[in-house]
């Protein structure tokens, strides 16, 4: 069974090296297709190591625009709308009693620092007094 093997791997490397000569000299697959479509698949061999074509020439630059005539009169100038301003909290002067007040003059929820805030009305202490609508 080795013996066996062994000569059939020498019969193929002699075939090979009896056939190969031949075979390079054959048609390539381009060769076998009609020309409009060998035209369109490149060989993959012509022109490997060529060198990187020059890079194209700088475009010549834009010639300037005339200068435009000067209006006779400048335009007016267009309204200018006052961006909308949200009203501001009404500033109560000794704090809101209670949150239900807050919520009811709509200023809660009341940030530490802001007018209005008062640690009593902050139960958790995090700066963030009336966060829910007790209503």
């Amino acid at each position: 069974m080795k013996f066996r093997r062994i000569a059939v791997a020498a019969l193929g490397c002699v075939s090979l090296t009896v056939v190969a000569p031949t075979t390079a000299n054959a048609f390539s697959l381009t060769d076998l297709l009609p020309k409009g479509v060998a035209d369109i698949f490149p060989s993959g061999s012509a022109g490997l190591f060529a060198p990187p074509p020059p890079p194209a020439p700088a475009p010549a630059p834009a010639p300037a625009p005339a200068p435009a005539p000067a209006p006779l009169a400048p335009p007016a100038p267009p309204a200018a709308q006052a961006p909308a301003q949200p009203a501001p909290r009404p500033a109560p002067s000794t704090g809101y009693k209670n949150c239900t007040e807050a919520w009811n003059a709509g200023v809660a929820p009341l940030y530490r620092g802001e007018s209005g805030y008062a640690p009593k009305l902050d139960g958790d202490s995090d700066g963030i007094a009336c966060e829910k609508d007790p209503r």
